[in-house]
C-alpha cells in the first residue's frame, strides 16, 4: 500500500482542529511523540469509523467511557491488528494504565495529518507532508511549558535529525538527541524529563514496558498515582 494522506476528509478536519490524541499536549503530564497517526484506508467506509471520530473528538472521554485508551483496542475493531497503528497501541496498553490516567496522556506526531501505508516505505512522501509551523509548535511544546515526561524513540530521533538537515527546524531537539543511547533519560530540567526509548510500533519486551511504566509513575509521584 502506498504511503500517503488518509482519504477521509472528515478525519483530516478533526486533525486540523486537534493535531494530537488524548489530552491537549500543553496540559499533559505524559507526552508521547510519534511519527504519524496511521489508519487503514478502509476504516472510513466501515461503521466502526464512528469510534475513530468519537476518539478524535475527545480522547479523554473516550478512554473513560470505553475503558480503552484507543479505538484500536476495542473488541469490535474489525481490521487486521497487525497493520497500521494497532501494534503501537497494543504495546502501550501492556503498561496497564487505567482510565483514571486518561487526562495525563497526550500523543502528538511529527505529521499533523492522518496517514495510510507504511512510513518506512514512504519516507520521501513523509517529508513532503511535514508542516514547519506544526514542527516548531511541537519543539516548543516538548522543551517549554510546564514540566512533563516526554517519550521519544530511536526511530523518531532519526526522523528528527533528517528533518533538521532538510527543513532547518528542530535545531534544539536535534542537538539534544544527537548521539544519545536508549533507553535512557537524556534531559531533565524545569520543563521536561526527556526519555529516549524504543518505539511502541516495534517488538518491545515486557521488562522494558514495566520499566517505562515505573519511570512514569515515579515522575507523577504518589499523590497522582491510582495504583
Amino acid at each position: 500500500m502506498k504511503y500517503d494522506v488518509h482519504p477521509s476528509s472528515e478525519l483530516a478536519r478533526l486533525f486540523a482542529a486537534k493535531p494530537f490524541q488524548g489530552q491537549d499536549p500543553s496540559k499533559a503530564k505524559i507526552l508521547i511523540i510519534g511519527n504519524d497517526a496511521n489508519y487503514s484506508p478502509e476504516i472510513s467506509e466501515h461503521v466502526f469509523f464512528r469510534r475513530i471520530l468519537e476518539y478524535h473528538s475527545d480522547g479523554i472521554l473516550f478512554w473513560q467511557k470505553h475503558n480503552k485508551h484507543h479505538p484500536f483496542m476495542l473488541d469490535e475493531y474489525p481490521f487486521d491488528k497487525r497493520r497500521g497503528g494497532v501494534p503501537y497501541h497494543l504495546n502501550f496498553c501492556k503498561m496497564g494504565f487505567p482510565s483514571e490516567y486518561a487526562a495525563y496522556f497526550s500523543f502528538a506526531e511529527l505529521l499533523n495529518i492522518p496517514t495510510i501505508g507504511n512510513t518506512g516505505d514512504g519516507k520521501e512522501r513523509f517529508f513532503e507532508l511535514l508542516d514547519r509551523h506544526h514542527l516548531n509548535w511541537l519543539e516548543d511544546l516538548i522543551l517549554g511549558g510546564k514540566k512533563k515526561f516526554v517519550i521519544v524513540n530511536q526511530t523518531l530521533a532519526n526522523s528528527i535529525k533528517q528533518i533538521q538537515k532538510r527543513l532547518g527546524v528542530f535545531d534544539r531537539l536535534g542537538r539534544i538527541l544527537d548521539g544519545k543511547k536508549s533507553p535512557a533519560i537524556i534531559l531533565e530540567n524545569d520543563n521536561v524529563v526527556l526519555f529516549n526509548g524504543y518505539s511502541f510500533s516495534h517488538s518491545v519486551t515486557n521488562v522494558y514496558l514495566d520499566g517505562l511504566r515505573n519511570k512514569i509513575l515515579a515522575f507523577l509521584g504518589p499523590h497522582e498515582q491510582t495504583y
